[in-house]
């Protein structure tokens, strides 16, 4: 009998042909009947493990779909008895199956994400700070067009490698530094104003629009580090704004520094704290 296979053995089996689209009785008359064919439907029971009541009407959706056959002739004469489809043929037919279904939905879902309303919103969290980079990383090498961020040194040092890579394979690069680095870039970067007030405000912060298409804003400073990724056209835009708009004001503080220290203080302090 099939129940005398070790169990654990078998109950793996049994998963495994649910995963394929068997149920549970389904599966054990399956294995049954490859153990011992053909067989009738007390036979089947017997072999299976599966109650007498319940063989008759899983035999028949089997038959249905193919998986099990009816054999004729020999000692039992008339009476009805099964046989398996080969296991072989079973894989082959699942292999088979389970190619098409990827290549129709490889085509599908692409249709169907195009037809997608613009008002839905790609907005997740990512969970620490080495997920979170890993997520930044990856949307740099898939980068195509653009990629505008800020960001301190210590992660523009994690992020060189793919930035230049991305830059010359045509990737139109702007970046903007909160502190100093040695490190040469060969885009265009911005060095934020030094100041300390301004500064603390940007502790632990990297903001990032790649391709028009996707924004990721990382936290690092706390005590649970996360990034937040959006695909929504409004968070874009405001996220690439504000990059933006942080580099213009630092252009100006760098060309009118004298005059902007004059009237606002050394450390800006009196702008910084209006509000």
């Amino acid at each position: 009998m099939i129940l005398e296979v070790n169990c654990v053995k078998l109950k793996q089996v049994v998963d495994s042909l649910k995963k394929l689209g068997f149920t549970e009785y389904e599966a054990k008359i399956y294995l049954g009947l490859l153990r011992s064919h053909p067989a009738n439907g007390n036979a089947i029971a017997k072999l299976s493990g599966v109650p007498t009541p319940k063989v008759y009407e899983t035999v028949r959706k089997m038959l249905e779909r193919e998986i099990i056959f009816t054999v004729s002739g020999g000692e039992e004469g008339k009476k009805v008895r099964y046989s398996p489809l080969p296991y072989k043929d079973l894989l082959n037919q699942k292999k088979k199956s389970f190619s098409g279904n990827m290549s129709f939905l490889s085509e599908a879902l692409v249709e169907v994400s195009s037809m997608s309303d613009t008002d839905w919103t790609e907005l997740f969290v990512i969970r620490g700070y080495s997920s979170a980079m890993e997520a930044v990383e990856s949307s740099i090498k898939n980068s195509k067009s653009e990629i505008v961020m800020s960001c301190w040194c210590t992660e523009l040092d994690v992020l060189i490698e793919p930035l230049t890579e991305a830059h010359n394979r045509g990737v139109n690069i702007v970046t903007l530094a909160f502190d100093d680095s040695d490190r040469e870039v060969l885009w265009r970067n911005f060095k934020h104003y030094g100041g300390k007030t301004v500064l603390f405000r940007h502790g632990g912060e990297l903001s990032i629009v790649i391709d028009h298409s996707k924004a990721i804003v990382l936290q690092s400073l706390n005590d649970s580090p996360h990034a937040v990724v959006s695909g929504h056209p409004v968070t874009i835009s405001t996220t690439r704004n504000y990059i933006r708009h942080d580099i213009y004001v630092n252009r100006m503080l760098d060309d009118f520094e004298g005059v902007m220290k004059q009237r606002y203080g050394n450390e800006l302090e009196h702008l910084i704290r209006d509000f």
